[in-house]
């Protein structure tokens, strides 16, 4: 994987695949990447929400401490070697310098005296290529809604289709611990059934912004009650506090760049586009598979019925035949709007799992000769 800046991606990809590249390397396939501004091909801003990682440790990660939803996340959620929001080290490759002596140019781990930690301050790397179908996309829309079909695209998503990602929750600038953007600022809190942003919109799936506890007025007693299950009401159908999920996502765009209006009368044929998805995670199973699994494509997500994510969720009939293509709006003043056979706009078409090693590590890696029995 290479990474640059603006024009001077070409000369250093010149420079890395240099006279003894092809020595070691075999080029079998490119995955390319284009510069649509932050934006993904459906056209909406990418990439707003993220994790701040709690490199100074201010929050506990003691169990049922953080009523609400923060952004500042403990480091072993990312990188390896260090606490995660259980308070413990994540699983990671330790090495006996009795069994191996050139394992001693790498750190000692913090749990284990006496072993040395492959895994400290590396990250698993998970990479998916994620085809969308922009021109089925918006036509999709433009049959389901017309002249509103950006609403009912925004509703899906859970952002405005604007330059900012503005996001459909109205109340905004909370002080939530971890982010400084005003406008990423916001939890669901004043918004139990999705009047303002459907409970199956895809940020809302991605992110539910919820802490260890329901939501509720301050003070040890109503936390108290809260702790211990009294008082919720039916929408505190909870999913899982968000804090032991969270990924440090980004996404590369490839494929040329088509406009609503574009790709509704586009005739072409057989462009790809999509996104170069990649994120780091300290347990993949735990947080990547997790979201994928549990909130993107469950369609009995926090109470919802024969709905997954309808953006990234697959069109699957149930076990029991039931379906799971349907998009459920609530309206605060009628019956809620049932958007049905939605079709699949994302499809997976590749991608890997990988440790990337910190820097001593990778520097015992270039040492190693020899593997010992």
């Amino acid at each position: 994987m290479m990474y640059g800046r603006g024009n001077n991606f070409a000369s250093w990809k010149q420079e890395v695949q240099g006279e003894h590249f092809s020595n070691a390397f075999q080029i079998i396939s490119e995955l390319p990447t284009s510069n649509i501004l932050d934006k993904e091909p459906f056209g909406f801003s990418d990439g707003i929400s993220q994790p701040k990682i709690d490199w100074d440790n201010q929050q506990s990660t003691e169990i049922h401490t953080r009523d609400r939803y923060s952004n500042l996340l403990a480091k072993g959620e990312v990188v390896l070697g260090y606490k995660n929001e259980y308070g413990y080290y994540t699983d990671r490759p330790l090495i006996n310098v009795g069994v191996d002596p050139q394992a001693c140019i790498l750190p000692d781990a913090e749990d284990k005296p006496g072993l040395k930690d492959l895994g400290r301050n590396g990250s698993y790397l998970i990479c998916r290529q994620l085809s969308q179908d922009v021109q089925g996309f918006w036509r999709f829309m433009q049959e389901q809604a017309g002249d509103n079909r950006e609403q009912l695209a925004a509703a899906m998503v859970g952002r405005q289709l604007d330059d900012k990602g503005t996001p459909l929750i109205t109340e905004l600038g909370q002080n939530i611990p971890g982010i400084e953007n005003k406008d990423n600022n916001f939890n669901y809190d004043q918004d139990p059934v999705g009047n303002q942003c459907p409970i199956s919109a895809h940020i809302r799936r991605s992110n539910p912004r919820t802490g260890d506890l329901s939501a509720g007025p301050p003070g040890l007693i109503s936390r108290l009650k809260r702790k211990l299950g009294f008082g919720l009401k039916p929408e505190d159908d909870l999913v899982t506090s968000t804090r032991y999920h969270r990924l440090l996502r980004r996404g590369r765009a490839y494929g040329t760049m088509l406009s609503p209006e574009q790709a509704i009368v586009s005739k072409e044929k057989n462009a790809d586009r999509g996104l170069q998805f990649i994120c780091l995670a300290g347990n993949i199973s735990r947080q990547f598979e997790f979201v994928q699994n549990a909130w993107n494509d469950n369609s009995k997500f926090s109470g919802l019925q024969q709905q997954s994510d309808p953006i990234l969720g697959n069109r699957h009939k149930l076990l029991d035949g039931e379906a799971s293509n349907q998009f459920h709006q609530p309206q605060a003043a009628g019956p809620q709007h049932k958007t049905c056979q939605l079709p699949q706009f994302v499809t997976v078409r590749g991608g890997g799992y990988f440790f990337m090693p910190g820097l001593r590590a990778l520097q015992y890696l270039t040492t190693l000769t020899d593997v010992p029995e």
